[in-house]
């Protein structure tokens, strides 16, 4: 008999600090952070107004030959005014293909904006802006914003976080004071 109170007294204390761990606030997942993806565009132009087509196209492509990581994974727009201008923009355009950008990245197209003779290059990268994380504190599992380092790295890494984030209804920002 006293050993089966016993192991009813152990049962009935076991079982009421299950439940009460279980009923204490605290936080198990770990949330994303909070980030901005801004579109920044970077614009080249030279213009053949007063340059002859030699020396235009020279200026073209040491741009191209200097920027040719970028134009590779991000590709360019290349916009043209003028007949000089649109030779030299299927040239820089087929320099590209062959250079090893995809061809869905290279776009050219005639502008009617210029009054001059230009050729211009556009590419546009993404940059990602993220939060400042807080300080961790040691010995305070779950006290802040667990995972806020490694998921800021992984969105500045990315090299197309906007194709990421294209699947996804709302992209949101939060003042930090709401955290």
């Amino acid at each position: 008999m006293i050993d089966t109170k016993r192991y009813l007294v152990a049962f009935v204390l076991s079982t009421s600090s299950l439940f009460a761990c279980s009923s204490l606030p605290h936080n198990t997942a770990v949330q994303g952070g909070d980030l901005t993806v801004t579109p920044v565009t970077y614009t080249y132009a030279v213009s053949l107004k007063n340059k002859k087509s030699k020396l235009a196209k020279k200026e073209l492509f040491t741009y191209l030959k200097n920027n040719k990581d970028d134009l590779l994974v991000y590709g360019a727009e290349i916009s043209w005014k003028g007949q000089r201008a649109k030779r030299l923009a299927k040239e820089a355009s087929k320099w590209l293909i062959s250079a090893g950008t995809p061809s869905e990245l290279v776009t050219v197209q005639a502008d009617s904006s210029q009054a001059v003779d230009i050729i211009s290059l556009s590419t546009t990268i993404y940059q990602v802006q993220t939060h400042t994380c807080n300080e961790r504190v040691i010995g305070q599992y779950h006290s802040g914003d667990d995972g806020c380092y490694s998921d800021n790295l992984r969105w500045q890494s990315m090299l197309h976080p906007d194709r990421k984030l294209a699947g996804q209804n709302r992209t949101t920002v939060l003042p930090q004071d709401s955290q």
